[in-house]
């Protein structure tokens, strides 16, 4: 009801008048800009200290009244006095009540207190005014004295009651001191008005500075207190919400070194009872939890002996029976005189991000799939040894592994089975080696070893052994076993470079004569293979270019019937003719070319140039084409030969294709699958060099093939050795029951002939009937030796479809 009275009364003009006289006050002692609630925390202390010297102010109250009323006792101006007696006291008294017995009563809102405090203090003004006035001062000196004291003992009171709230001082001071002046211009003595009056204002004057200053200093002071209450408060509210996290806590030790703070997180992170951890000697019991000799716990003890801050000291340590990491921040505390109290601290866990970090760093340092060395951590390991032996000349060894028929196992199976056979391989690697060795895996099937402090060729040699006698082991997939090999090149530093890009070249080039020597073998790097590997680049250098500027040419040697010699059909041969060299064979610059991708360039070539030469000869000729076994895997042959067909206008019936034992030995389904394509084109499928593996008879079991040609080392012991003769028989016999064309190659005379065309040998090739010819010798061979018989071969064929047509 209070409220909507005063709601009511601030539309009143009059109104107008406290309101600015509040805004005037709150400037004058700073608390114009303090925000709504501090204001009225403010203004609540404001009302509580004067609420506090209420008592105060009624007892002056009640002095000066008994002192009034006892001098103006029988008189006229008794009554008047005690009228206004009457309701001072009563003010007072409840004022006096309202501090005393009921402090902390709900007596309303703020502004309720603030507008009876002011009003109170208004009409205690009044009714002081009034009593100074109905007082006879100009008739007795003694009243004089009496109420000049007592007027300004009321002001001392109320300054020091109102102090801290100078609008409450106002409304009391103003009434009293217009009371008081106008007693003073009642007086009849000039000089007696002109000292009293200006005393009166003097006095005035002074109490208001005085009070706008102390009550200034009362609300910075008390602004500034609740500021800090509050902030301390939310501090507070922060440090035990820090203090019961479970992975941020606070721990402190005593100017001892003895706990004597610590946090729920603490205890728990810890997995000790608090009971335990009290009392215990902080450096102590890190010391015990922390791997012996960790530098960073030394930097710990250092920083607490030295009394210095430490920050973000990530430890490992082994807390209740399991490995955490923890963060810890210490700062050394003091007194006031500089007195050591100290260590003050917070730490949290952060496993969780060391485990993230570690497995970071493991993905940046490691294979993924087989968890070694991946090729970046390899080279910087590779770096730091070169580094020390090039500071304390200390040797090491760098191994090359690569591993042979893998490629057949990834086809085959899948790149399932590939990697779990990487996987098994890499595993069967690291545990033939020492703690101490670094095995990478550079990229696909090829793997990499350092050997620190190690440069016996004897130890080197062995360990490469047992590498490939362990590799070698069969490897359990599924539903199967595989098998497969490893080649290893060894370079040793400094004997074999002292540059990290200089061993790793040389520890390569010692692999590729480990795989050139015939697989499952390791190598030394040595001298001479440097110049060979340079020899090599080179080589395959001019054969790019000699592809690009057609320096690669075919020579056709022919094939002949073994009864009458007669020209059947050719094999192309390639042949290099070198602007320097002349003319190179194929055993120099194929070997290079399958090292690299041009093999699939030589190969397509060939089978496009031979089929469009062998379109301008007669029908019934035809062109065989030896085909690598790198240029097979690589190449889509099915369609090259699609292409070449297509191009040149060639019958696909005239089109030999030859294949070594050793392409089927690698992937059997995968190329036989293939061959299959081929056969269906139309073109005849011949096993090359038949004989000279272990697997030959198996071969022509797995697939159709359509001719045979036996290898030329049975021709060249043909002639002399009783047992070579005997096997040509047992081919040709065998061919003659598989129904397959033999052709035997190497026939270097007459007798070799002779003998092959008695065992039924179809068709011999050699250079006793003609050695490889070029453009030019198979234009005069074709004219001298296939023309003139195409008549007689035209009434044979004819004669042929007469006996069939009848």
């Amino acid at each position: 009801m209070l409220r909507e009275i005063l709601g009511a009364m601030s539309v009143i003009p009059g109104l107008g008048l406290i309101s600015l006289i509040n805004g005037f006050v709150d400037r004058a002692i700073g608390a114009d800009g303090l925000t709504p609630r501090v204001r009225d925390k403010l203004l609540r202390q404001q009302l509580a200290s004067m609420a506090r010297m209420a008592p105060a102010m009624l007892a002056a109250s009640l002095v000066v009244l008994a002192v009034f009323l006892t001098l103006t006792w029988g008189t006229a101006y008794f009554w008047p006095v005690l009228a206004a007696a009457l309701p001072i006291t009563l003010i007072g008294l409840h004022g006096s009540y309202l501090a005393a017995w009921a402090p902390n009563k709900a007596t309303g809102s703020t502004q309720v207190a603030v507008f009876r405090t002011t009003a109170y203090a208004a009409l205690l003004g009044c009714l002081w005014g009034f009593v100074v006035n109905v007082l006879p001062v100009d008739q007795s000196p003694t009243i004089r004295a009496a109420a000049t004291i007592g007027v300004g003992g009321l002001f001392c009171v109320a300054m020091m009651v109102l102090v801290h709230y100078p609008q409450a001082l106002a409304a009391f001071c103003i009434p009293l001191v217009v009371g008081a002046l106008s007693t003073v211009l009642n007086l009849d003595s000039a000089p007696d008005i002109w000292v009293q009056s200006t005393l009166l204002m003097g006095f005035t004057f002074i109490m208001v500075v005085v009070t706008l200053k102390h009550a200034a200093a009362f609300a910075a002071h008390r602004a500034s207190e609740t500021l800090v209450k509050e902030k301390g408060e939310i501090i507070g509210l922060l440090l035990r919400e820090f203090e019961q996290s479970a992975s941020d806590w606070v721990w402190g030790f005593d100017a001892d070194g003895a706990i004597n703070r610590m946090s729920t997180g603490f205890t728990a992170a810890t997995g000790v009872a608090e009971e335990a951890l009290l009392g215990a000697d902080f450096v102590h019991f890190l010391r015990c939890i922390t791997p012996p000799d960790d530098p960073l716990m030394g930097h710990v003890e250092r920083d607490i002996q030295k009394r210095r801050t430490f920050q973000d000291v990530e430890l490992r340590v082994t807390a209740d029976g399991v490995e955490r990491w923890w963060n810890l921040t210490g700062k050394p505390a003091f007194d006031e005189a500089g007195n050591y109290l100290g260590y003050l601290g917070t730490g949290s866990d952060v496993t969780e991000r060391k485990i993230a970090e570690r497995r970071i760093t493991m993905l940046a340092h490691h294979d993924p799939m087989t968890g070694l060395l991946n090729r970046t951590k390899f080279t910087e390991q590779l770096n730091s040894c070169v580094a020390r032996l090039e500071r304390y000349g200390t040797p090491f060894a760098v191994m090359f592994l690569d591993l042979d028929q893998f490629k057949s196992v990834n086809d085959s199976r899948g790149h399932l089975a590939g990697d779990k056979v990487l996987t098994q391989v890499a595993h069967r690697i690291h545990s033939a080696v020492r703690q101490t060795d670094f095995v990478a895996r550079l990229g696909g099937d090829e793997f990499a070893i350092i050997l620190p402090n190690d440069s016996s060729m004897d130890g080197l040699g062995r360990l490469a052994m047992r590498l490939i006698e362990e590799i070698k082991r069969p490897i359990a997939l599924e539903d199967e076993q595989v098998t497969v090999g490893a080649s290893v090149g060894i370079a040793i530093a400094p004997m074999n470079g002292a540059h990290a890009d200089e061993i790793l070249r040389n520890a390569d080039i010692a692999l590729y004569r480990a795989k050139a020597d015939g697989r499952s073998a390791f190598r030394f790097f040595e001298s001479q293979m440097d110049a060979e590997a340079r020899d090599r680049r080179a080589l395959e250098a001019e054969l790019q270019d000699a592809i690009k500027q057609e320096q690669l040419v075919l020579y056709y040697q022919p094939q002949v019937t073994a009864d009458s010699a007669t020209p059947t059909g050719f094999e192309a041969l390639i042949r290099w003719n070198h602007p320097a060299r002349g003319v190179v064979l194929p055993a120099e610059f194929i070997p290079v070319a399958e090292q690299s991708n041009l093999i699939v360039d030589i190969g397509d070539w060939t089978i496009v140039q031979a089929c469009m030469t062998a379109a301008g000869w007669p029908e019934h000729l035809t062109v065989a084409v030896n085909l690598s076994a790198k240029h097979f895997r690589r190449s889509d042959i099915s369609l090259v030969i699609k292409r070449a067909l297509a191009i040149s206008g060639l019958s696909a019936n005239r089109l030999e294709i030859e294949i070594t034992e050793g392409l089927l030995m690698e992937n059997t389904a995968e190329v036989i699958g293939r061959l299959h394509e081929i056969r269906a084109l139309g073109v005849t499928v011949v096993m090359d060099d038949f004989g000279s593996g272990y697997s030959s008879l198996s071969y022509l079991l797995k697939f159709p093939f359509d001719k045979i040609k036996v290898d030329r080392s049975f021709a060249d012991a043909s002639e002399g050795d009783d047992v070579a003769r005997d096997f040509l028989k047992a081919i040709a016999a065998l061919g003659k029951t598989l129904g397959l064309t033999i052709t035997a190659v190497g026939v270097e005379t007459r007798a070799e002939a002779e003998f092959l065309a008695e065992i039924a040998c179809h068709q011999l090739q050699g250079f006793y009937f003609s050695r490889p010819l070029d453009h030019v010798a198979l234009a005069d061979y074709l004219l001298t030796r296939v023309a003139p018989q195409a008549p007689v071969l035209k009434a044979e064929a004819e004669a042929r479809l007469a006996a069939l047509a009848g």
